[in-house]
């Protein structure tokens, strides 16, 4: 058969009706519907979860940069503490808050050694006419003052 011929006749099967035949696509448009929402969803889900990683990211750079500043706060107020400190217990200081409450340095001085209760050394009273009468918390009264 020629080229010719063998066209021919294949376009006269396929306009001519079979009895019983029907016609079937090859690929059904629902099919093809599905796919794409499952992709179109798949996309936007992708965006979604990019969004919700950078905005954590961006909330979490955030609140490390106002921690690093307050830590930088907090190292400055303890160097300025630890400063204050060690002026408060150095000598100098401590003298003269003692003479600001009328203390007058001791002459002679004892110990108590704690592990058997021994006194070492002798203590005196310091001169001065200026008694010191201490309320002791047991008894919760004040002393009678004399008058």
């Amino acid at each position: 058969m020629s080229q010719m011929t063998l066209s021919a006749r294949l376009g006269r099967l396929a306009t001519t009706p079979r009895v019983g035949a029907r016609a079937v696509d090859a690929a059904p448009a629902s099919a093809n519907h599905g796919f794409r929402l499952l992709c179109a969803l798949l996309v936007a889900l992708t965006f979604t979860a990019v969004l919700v990683l950078n905005t954590v990211r961006a909330e979490g750079s955030y609140v490390l940069s106002r921690l690093e500043v307050e830590a930088t706060a907090l190292h400055d107020q303890k160097v300025t503490l630890a400063d204050e400190l060690a002026g408060k217990q150095s000598s100098e200081h401590l003298a003269r808050a003692a003479t600001k409450l009328k203390m007058v340095p001791s002459t002679s001085t004892a110990t108590l050694r704690l592990s058997d209760g021994s006194i070492t050394g002798v203590a005196s009273k310091v001169d001065g006419s200026r008694t010191l009468t201490v309320d002791l918390p047991s008894t919760g009264t004040a002393p009678a003052k004399d008058d």
